[in-house]
């Protein structure tokens, strides 16, 4: 199930779609997934691949920062998220 999910993430950041990062970062957070995992798991690796296509001329500059929008834009959902959970381990600690 979730591996399905960061591949779409991954997808979307690599498509430069920012409505459906968002989209999957409030799903992740619905699921009850760790936003950490959807960033790392997910996210990520659809940032890391267009930097690599980048890299080897690829890709160009347009789509590196349509992914990049997008990556902002699932961060930005997810962000409230791992702020709870640091809030909470700053209460049990």
């Amino acid at each position: 199930m979730s591996e399905e999910l960061y591949k779409e993430m991954a997808q979307c950041i690599i498509d430069g779609d920012s409505d459906i990062s968002a989209e999957l970062a409030r799903k992740s957070i619905e699921l009850n997934m760790h936003p950490l995992d959807a960033i790392t798991k997910g996210f990520v690796i659809g940032v890391n691949y267009i930097g690599d296509q980048f890299g080897k001329g690829e890709a160009f500059l347009p789509e590196l920062v349509m992914a990049g929008e997008a990556m902002k834009a699932a961060v930005a959902v997810l962000e409230p998220e791992l702020l709870k959970l640091g809030e909470a381990r700053e209460m049990m600690g």
